[in-house]
């Protein structure tokens, strides 16, 4: 285990995945200060309840270590940080704030490729909840890369479906690579029966 500072959040961040900042609570300003002298990086995490400003927040286990990749001074007490998500951690226990959240963590090790399982079916209900995204008008059209899909590993897959946050923390502390695909297709699955339902209540609104 390790001593990590931690910096939760509202939403989900899997490794491999970029994350930027922007900082302006006093003791995260205090943090990131500390990091980009010292060690660069610091871990992240799902709130479970209360928000991510003013702290009094309960946060889920399963969070990603994160490196610092830049940072630029916005003006008085502002800081922009961008960092990319290295790999998955466990916060074993919670240490008291100082004056930013600390935890002890596990670093998880996962043997993500780009050829993981289910990976064709996993496309292409990615590539159809995309089409009916941009077809309900709710993402632009250049949102749909399809051909850059072809080139994801599960991680990124992960971080690229339209799901809910809770649903992708369960995606974050799946134990396998074999667990988090058949999980990841079950729930896009779902998400693009959802989402042809309300297409077609649309459609007949028109």
């Amino acid at each position: 285990m390790m001593k990590l500072a931690m910096f939760p959040l509202g939403s989900v961040l899997f490794p491999g995945s970029i994350l930027p900042l922007r900082i302006f609570e006093s003791r995260y300003l205090q943090l990131f200060a500390e990091l980009i002298q010292k060690d660069s990086t610091f871990g992240t995490c799902l709130i479970e309840k209360g928000h991510e400003v003013g702290g009094q927040d309960s946060r889920f286990s399963y969070g990603t270590l994160c490196k610092i990749t830049g940072s630029k001074e916005l003006g008085e007490n502002q800081l922009a940080v961008e960092s990319l998500g290295v790999k998955r951690i466990m916060v074993k226990k919670w240490l008291p704030d100082n004056p930013y959240p600390v935890a002890q963590i596990e670093e998880l090790e996962d043997s993500e490729n780009r050829d993981f399982q289910l990976k064709r079916e996993i496309i292409e209900e990615l590539e159809r909840c995309y089409v009916l995204l941009v077809q309900m008008g709710a993402i632009p059209a250049e949102s749909l890369n399809i051909q850059a899909l072809e080139e994801v590993d599960l991680f990124t897959a992960c971080a690229l479906a339209p799901l809910g946050q809770l649903d992708k923390y369960k995606l974050l502390s799946a134990e396998s690579a074999k667990e988090r695909s058949s999980l990841l297709l079950a729930q896009i699955i779902s998400e693009r029966e959802t989402l042809a339902a309300m297409s077609r209540l649309q459609q007949e609104e028109i």
